[in-house]
C-alpha cells in the first residue's frame, strides 16, 4: 500500500477534502519521550497537550493533520507504534511495509531511549523496507537535565545510517515546525519517482 498521490479526494464525514500528498509516517519512541504528545498536538496553532505523556501507545494509533507545503495541500498520517514489542510485533510489519518515512524520537534527558534506537532499526531492517528516517530528539526545554551530547546522536546516525537528526521541544514547539518540514521533504524526495509515475 503506498500512500503517496497526487490530487486525491475522499470523503470524510459527507466532506469532500482535497490534498495533494497523503504520507504516511510511523513513529517510534520508548515510553514518555513525547511521540504520543507530538503527533496528537496542533502544532500550528502550539496547542501543547501534556497529558498525553501519561497515556499509553495500544499496539498502533492513527491521527492525521493537514499542512500547506509550499501550496501543496499535504496529509501526515502519523502511525503511533507502541514500545510493547513483545505484545505488538506481530502486527507492526503491514505498517512499517506500508509507510513511507520513519521518526526515531527519544528523551534527551533519557539517555536509555537513545539506545532503543538499534531495536527500532533492526526491527525495519528486517522488513526490508527502505524508506527515509529521522532521529528527533525531544524536551529540548530541559535542556539542563540532558543525559544525552550530540557527539552520541553523531554516532547512532552514523552507526545506523540515518541522514537527518534534530531536537525539538513539543511543550514550547521549538523546532517542531521545522521537524514536520523536514520530514515531507525527506519523504518527498526519497519517493520522487513514485510521484512522478502518478503526475
Amino acid at each position: 500500500m503506498f500512500l503517496l498521490h497526487t490530487k486525491e479526494t475522499l470523503v470524510e464525514d459527507s466532506i469532500m477534502v482535497e490534498f495533494d500528498y497523503l504520507l504516511k509516517i510511523c513513529l517510534f519512541g520508548d515510553k514518555d519521550v513525547g511521540k504520543k504528545t507530538l503527533a496528537f498536538s496542533d502544532y500550528v496553532k502550539n496547542i501543547f497537550k501534556e497529558d498525553y505523556y501519561a497515556m499509553e501507545t495500544r499496539g498502533v494509533e492513527l491521527t492525521t493533520k493537514e499542512v500547506n507545503f509550499y501550496g501543496k495541500i499535504t496529509r501526515l498520517q502519523f502511525w503511533i507504534i507502541s514500545d510493547d514489542r513483545e505484545r505488538f510485533q506481530s502486527i507492526w510489519e503491514q505498517y512499517i511495509k506500508g509507510s513511507l518515512g520513519i521518526i526515531f524520537m527519544y528523551d534527551i534527558t533519557n539517555e536509555k531511549s537513545l539506545t532503543r534506537v538499534s531495536e527500532w532499526y533492526q526491527l525495519v531492517q528486517n522488513y526490508k523496507v527502505k524508506i527515509p528516517i529521522l532521529l528527533v530528539g525531544n524536551k529540548l526545554d530541559l535542556e539542563e537535565q540532558r543525559e544525552i551530547s550530540k557527539s552520541q546522536v553523531e554516532r547512532y546516525k552514523e552507526k545506523y545510517n540515518i541522514s537527518f537528526s534534530m531536537e525539538i521541544s513539543v511543550k514550547t514547539g521549538e523546532n517542531v515546525e521545522e521537524m514536520i518540514t523536514k520530514i515531507i521533504n525527506m519523504t518527498l524526495n526519497f519517493n520522487s519517482q513514485e510521484l512522478k509515475s502518478k503526475v
